[in-house]
């Protein structure tokens, strides 16, 4: 059941208090936040969520840094990573896997595990809560899809590497203006 302390949604008319609340119960309890949360609906309320979040990590990280393209590329992919996340967990668990479910729950558990990036940009750490926000999203594709854990993680490895032939890609095609890529 949803409560203050168990929130089942973010509620913009309470911005701030339903921001602190949500984002510490994705942080803390992630378990209990995916059981209760809201499943479908309007993208408003996570997507306000998640563009809060990116705002945040992207103005603390742009005054640790103090880099325009560093910056900028924060907020396009904070922004836009989670929509194209959620339609590869989509695909892989419904193709694949065969669990139902929907595109928009999908779509919810990477906007609330953005809450990850209120922490990430505390240098040092960022990398390790980075690997917490994995955790986060195989807790709420477990409690979300109702599969095995293992199933959770297949799918998180197989974004990646989704991932990285498309940033492949795209690095071959702009001659590595577009992305710069380590090595």
């Amino acid at each position: 059941m949803a409560s203050a302390e168990n929130p089942s949604d973010f509620d913009p008319s309470r911005f701030l208090r339903s921001f602190i609340d949500v984002a510490k119960a994705v942080l803390i309890s992630p378990r209990v936040f995916f059981s209760v949360m809201v499943r479908q609906g309007a993208f408003t309320r996570p997507v306000t969520f998640l563009v809060s979040c990116v705002l945040i990590h992207t103005f603390l990280a742009g005054l640790i840094h103090q880099d325009g393209g560093l910056v900028f590329q924060n907020l396009v992919m904070g922004i836009t990573n989670p929509f194209l996340t959620a339609g590869i967990f989509f695909l892989i668990l419904t193709r694949l896997f065969h669990s139902p479910g929907t595109y928009g729950a999908t779509f919810r558990i990477n906007a609330y595990a953005s809450a990850v990036g209120l922490v990430t940009w505390i240098p040092a750490a960022g990398p390790f809560l980075e690997l917490y926000r994995l955790y986060i999203l195989v807790v709420g594709l477990r409690t979300i899809y109702e599969i095995k854990t293992s199933r959770a993680v297949i799918t998180i490895l197989l974004t990646m590497v989704v991932y990285t032939v498309m940033f492949r890609v795209l690095y071959n095609v702009t001659g590595g203006q577009f992305i710069k890529l380590p090595g």
